[in-house]
C-alpha cells in the first residue's frame, strides 16, 4: 500500500474519504480513465482502509463466520425418505444444484436425474439429449419446454423433484426480462403440473430472500414471488408435497464477490454498487442441507419455507472490496459506479415486526412472521407465505402467460404488466389480514426518524403505501387504533407524514376524516363520562 499521513487519517472519517471519492467520480459517471484522478482514488482507498482499520476492521475476511457455518442436517430421516427413489434436480449443473447431487449420491440416492439448459443447444427440442455419469443422468433441457419436460418424466418417473433452475442475477433479469419471467411462471407451472401428472411424493423449490418483500418493482424478486405463490396454491389443491426454501446472498455463487476478485486480481480499478449497501450470506452447504430437510420438515396440505436461523449481521459490499485490496498488497482505487437496475430498490422498514426487534429475521416479513418456528435442532427456521386469494392469482398468471407468448410484446411491457399483476395479488393478500397489522406495517415503514437515519424519504414507497392504504380503506376505527397501540396523536402525525404523498391524497383525506371522527367521538365519551 502507499504511504500515507496517519494524522490525516484520524481527522478523516469514513464519511469524508467517501464523500471525496464521489466528487473525484459522481456515481453513474463510468470507469475513471484520467491518470490523475486514479492516483487520487488510490491515495483516498489507501486512507479509507486505514479509517476501516482503525475501527477494528479488516483483520480477517468478512465473510469468515459464513463460511464456517452450518445447519442440522436430518441424515437418517432423509435416507429413509430417498431410499429406493428417483430423483430430479432442475439446474442439477448450477452451483447448488452440482452440491445437492453430490450430497444426495452421499447419503444413499440411487438414481438421480438432472435437468439443465446449461448445455441446452436447442430449447424447442422436445427430445432432449442427455449424459450417463455413474447414478445420474444429466439431461439438456429447458424448464420452459413442457414436452421435453415430460420426456424425462416420462422416461424416469421421479418420485421426489428439487426445482431449483431459475434466473440467478438480479441485473441480467432486467435485461432478459421475458426469459426471467418465463422460466419462473412457466417452468414452475410445468414443475407443478407433472410433478401432479405423474404422482411425485415431494417437490422443493428454491426461492430467494427478495421474494419476503411486501412488493417489489424488480424482475427478478417479482418473478421469484409469483413461483412461490403458485407453489403455495398447488400446495392446498394438489396431491404433491410442496415445500420450499429461501436462500440469501450464496458465497460460492456471488456475483458482486466474483467481479471485485477478477478487478483485483487483474490490477484493474474496482468498482463498488454505493456506500452503506450491506448483503446477508449463506454458504452452499447450507442451502444443500436446507434443501433435504425440505423433504422432512414438510407439512402435506401447506407451503412451509426454511431459511438458515441465524444469518448473522449484514456485511457491507465496501468492506469485502477493501478487504480483497488490502489481501492482495496491491495499490488499488475503488470507485463507486451507482446502482445498477435490479439493486437500487429502497428497502422498506414496515417489512420487519418491530414490536420483535431482536428476534428479526431478514428472510421473513411481517405478516410471515406469526408463522413462525424454530426446528428441533435450533438452527432452522420454518414459516409459511402470507395468505392470498387463489382466484386472483390463477387470474394474474394466466394474463402473464398470454401475454410472454406473444413474441411481439416488449420486454418493457412485460416487466410492466408483471408489476402490475404482482398488485393485484399483493392486494388480496393485505385483504386478508386485520387493519391494525396493516396501519402497524404502515406506521413502521415511514417512521420519518428512521427514514431519516437511513438516507431516504417516504416518496420512495409510494406504490407500497397505496397497496397498505387501499388494504384499510373502510376498516380502520378506534378500536382498530387501540389494537394497534396507536393513539390518536400519533395517528394524526401518520397522516401528516402521508400528505407529501402526492398519488394518494384521496386515501389521505379518508386517513383526515376518520381521525376527526375519532377525535369528536372522544371528545364526546369523555363528556358523558364527566357528567357520569
Amino acid at each position: 500500500m502507499p504511504a500515507f499521513d496517519s494524522s490525516v487519517v484520524e481527522k478523516t472519517s469514513k464519511a469524508e474519504i467517501i464523500s471525496r471519492i464521489q466528487k473525484l467520480v459522481p456515481p453513474g459517471s463510468g470507469e475513471p480513465q484520467d491518470p490523475e484522478i486514479l492516483a487520487a482514488l488510490q491515495t483516498l482507498t489507501a486512507q479509507l482502509i486505514a479509517a476501516y482499520k482503525a475501527d477494528g476492521q479488516l483483520e480477517s475476511d468478512p465473510f469468515t463466520d459464513v463460511r464456517d457455518r452450518s445447519v442440522h442436517l436430518y441424515v437418517t430421516d432423509i435416507s429413509r425418505k430417498i431410499e429406493g427413489k428417483t430423483i430430479l434436480v432442475t439446474g442439477g449443473e448450477g452451483c447448488v444444484g452440482s452440491l445437492l447431487i453430490e450430497k444426495l449420491r452421499e447419503i444413499g440416492a440411487s438414481k438421480i436425474v438432472s435437468v439443465d439448459k446449461a448445455r441446452c443447444q436447442n430449447p424447442q427440442e422436445n427430445t432432449p439429449s442427455f449424459q450417463q455419469k455413474d447414478t445420474a443422468a444429466f439431461y439438456a433441457a429447458d424448464i420452459r419446454n413442457l414436452e421435453a419436460l415430460k420426456y424425462i418424466f416420462e422416461a424416469h418417473k421421479p418420485e421426489i423433484v428439487f426445482h431449483l433452475a431459475a434466473q440467478r442475477s438480479p441485473g441480467l433479469a432486467e435485461i432478459q426480462i421475458r426469459e426471467t419471467v418465463t422460466s419462473s411462471l412457466l417452468g414452475t407451472e410445468h414443475i407443478i403440473q407433472l410433478c401432479e401428472e405423474y404422482g411425485v411424493e415431494n417437490c422443493v423449490f428454491s426461492s430467494t430472500g427478495k421474494a419476503s418483500r411486501f412488493f417489489t418493482t424488480e424482475v427478478y424478486a417479482a418473478s421469484k414471488k409469483f413461483a412461490e405463490w403458485q407453489f403455495a396454491k398447488a400446495a392446498q389443491e394438489g396431491n404433491v408435497t410442496y415445500s420450499m426454501v429461501r436462500f440469501t446472498h450464496m458465497l460460492e455463487n456471488s456475483l458482486f464477490c466474483e467481479q471485485m476478485s477478477n478487478k483485483v486480481q487483474q490490477g484493474k480499478t474496482v468498482n463498488v454498487h454505493a456506500p452503506h449497501r450491506y448483503v446477508t450470506a449463506q454458504n452452499a452447504i447450507e442451502a444443500v442441507n436446507l434443501l433435504l430437510n425440505g423433504l422432512v420438515l414438510c407439512v402435506p396440505g401447506k407451503l412451509k419455507f426454511l431459511t438458515v436461523r441465524n444469518l448473522g449481521w449484514p456485511t457491507e459490499t465496501l468492506e469485502v472490496a477493501l478487504y480483497k485490496i488490502l489481501e492482495s498488497g496491491k495499490n488499488l482505487p475503488i470507485y463507486f459506479q451507482g446502482l445498477l437496475p435490479g439493486y437500487e430498490e429502497p428497502f422498506f422498514l414496515g417489512q420487519f415486526d418491530w414490536r420483535k426487534p431482536t428476534e428479526i429475521h431478514l428472510l421473513i416479513n411481517a405478516l410471515e412472521d406469526p408463522f413462525r418456528k424454530i426446528d428441533e435442532s435450533g438452527t432452522i427456521t420454518i414459516a409459511e407465505v402470507a395468505p392470498f386469494s387463489f382466484l386472483v392469482l390463477s387470474k394474474q398468471v394466466s394474463r402473464l402467460v398470454n401475454l410472454v407468448s406473444d413474441p411481439d410484446c416488449p420486454e418493457e411491457q412485460i416487466k410492466q404488466i408483471l408489476v402490475a399483476a404482482e398488485k393485484e395479488v399483493i392486494a388480496s393478500s393485505f385483504s386478508w389480514n386485520s387493519a391494525q397489522e396493516l396501519l402497524k406495517i404502515l406506521q413502521w415503514g415511514i417512521n420519518p426518524k428512521k427514514l431519516e437515519g437511513y438516507g431516504s424519504n417516504i416518496d420512495s414507497y409510494q406504490e407500497i403505501i397505496e397497496l397498505l392504504l387501499q388494504g384499510m380503506y373502510g376498516r380502520i376505527d378506534r378500536y382498530v387504533l387501540d389494537c394497534a397501540g396507536i393513539t390518536p396523536d400519533q395517528f394524526d402525525g401518520l397522516v401528516e407524514s402521508l400528505r407529501a404523498v402526492d398519488s394518494i391524497q384521496a386515501e389521505v383525506g379518508y386517513l383526515r376524516s376518520v381521525s376527526r371522527y375519532i377525535r369528536e367521538f372522544t371528545i364526546a365519551e369523555n363528556l358523558v363520562k364527566g357528567v357520569a
